[in-house]
């Protein structure tokens, strides 16, 4: 199975994969949560190749992840803003971000999140919308969805 293919599945993670798994969509979507807009901005907090850097960007763009507006009336400059979509990842991103500091060999975090609201450095939490506990694998099970059965 190629990898665009996983668009085609009837699971969400498949589906996601095929458009998150891409090893440089996470950095560049890391540039964009810290703030990045310009393409020169990505390149020099990534280190990418122009084409590898414009094709991925071209890619989050056709997907609705980011969107490319004029960065000044004229029209001279283009920028790339998270979309609603592309926003709906951060929850995703901090659980990655708190993996890597977790599990990849880091001496310490090399960056802390600032809630800005209350102003505490904090961690990231995946909670039951139900009843507010903390979730994890032990203590959920997949069931029949309404989509199950209906597939495009």
């Amino acid at each position: 199975m190629k990898h665009e293919d996983l668009l085609d599945e009837n699971c969400a993670i498949a589906r996601s994969s095929a458009v998150l798994g891409e090893r440089w969509v996470w950095p560049i979507l890391r540039q964009a949560f810290n703030g990045a807009r310009r393409f020169e901005e990505f390149q020099r907090g990534i280190g990418l190749a122009r084409n590898i850097l414009t094709d991925r960007l071209n890619l989050l763009v056709e997907q609705g992840i980011l969107e490319r507006r004029a960065s000044q009336p004229e029209g001279k400059h283009q920028e790339y803003r998270l979309t609603d979509k592309g926003h709906d990842l951060f929850p995703a991103y901090v659980a990655l971000m708190e993996w890597g500091n977790k599990w990849t060999g880091l001496a310490a975090p090399p960056i802390d999140l600032l809630h800005k609201p209350c102003g505490h450095r904090m961690r990231g939490r995946v909670v039951c919308s139900e009843c507010g506990e903390d979730l994890n694998d032990r203590e959920t099970e997949p069931v029949v969805g309404k989509g199950l059965f209906f597939h495009r």
